[in-house]
């Protein structure tokens, strides 16, 4: 009898405790701060997609216009503008890191584009890919690109499109964006011109004028956005495939 009333009392302390402990924490499951975590967690379980979604718009956007203009317009960032504050804004715990990175990789590609090394949109596309908040971001996007330039750049070789010098007329340089112009040929003196890749079609658009017998020494100019939207796409393919919780939520 002793031992039956004593494991009953053990019993009823337990259940009391417990229900002691629901109340204080307040979970369960019809409790409505319980409610709250589950939309919250469900929510949270989503940012990833819209961040990615959202970087996807405006590299197809980008990628797309550059390749058939070599230019990009500013609006078509604006999506992945907003991707990157949203990763900022949701992650405060990583908050340093990103901007951190944003900055660092912002900085040296707004440098080369300086110097005229790499256009503006090139350098906007680099620092938008850098706020992705994955480990080891943005190496396995840059890496994909590479991939992609590599195999484009090997094709246009092979097929002579570029690695030898090339003449073209005034009013084929005009009605094809690819071309990025490194001398203009005015009665038969050649005229270097800058190698800044952002303004050399506007000086050479200059000197030209309406000169009739105006030749133009060119080069191909790869289209390097849409080699990073291709790097973008097969990354996300690799999230999808290997790392889908990446792909569907942030870290």
């Amino acid at each position: 009898m002793s031992r039956a009333w004593s494991r009953e009392a053990r019993e009823g302390k337990g259940h009391a405790a417990a229900r002691s402990l629901t109340t204080v924490s307040g979970v369960g499951l019809c409790n409505p701060l319980s409610r709250w975590f589950g939309l919250k967690a469900a929510t949270r379980a989503t940012r990833g997609v819209f961040y990615q979604l959202l970087m996807l718009a405006s590299f197809l956007l980008a990628g797309y216009q550059d390749a058939k203009e070599r230019l990009v317009s500013d609006y078509y960032w604006i999506p992945g503008i907003v991707a990157a504050v949203l990763a900022v804004a949701f992650l405060p715990s990583m908050d340093f890191l990103l901007i951190a990175r944003i900055t660092l990789i912002g900085l040296i590609a707004f440098a080369f584009t300086w110097f005229g090394f790499i256009g503006q949109a090139d350098a906007i596309a680099l620092t938008l890919i850098s706020s992705d908040p994955a480990p080891f971001a943005p190496i396995p996007v840059l890496l994909a690109t590479g991939i992609v330039s590599v195999a484009h750049i090997g094709y246009l070789y092979a097929t002579g499109t570029a690695g030898k010098p090339r003449t073209v007329t005034l009013s084929e340089f005009r009605s094809q964006a690819k071309w990025i112009p490194k001398a203009l040929v005015v009665d038969g003196v050649r005229q270097e011109l800058t190698n800044d890749v952002n303004v050399s079609r506007e000086v050479a658009e200059q000197q030209a004028g309406e000169g009739k017998d105006v030749l133009v020494e060119v080069q191909y100019g790869v289209p390097q956005v849409t080699y990073l939207a291709g790097g973008f796409v097969i990354y996300l393919l690799y999230l999808a495939v290997y790392q889908p919780h990446l792909l569907t939520s942030l870290p």
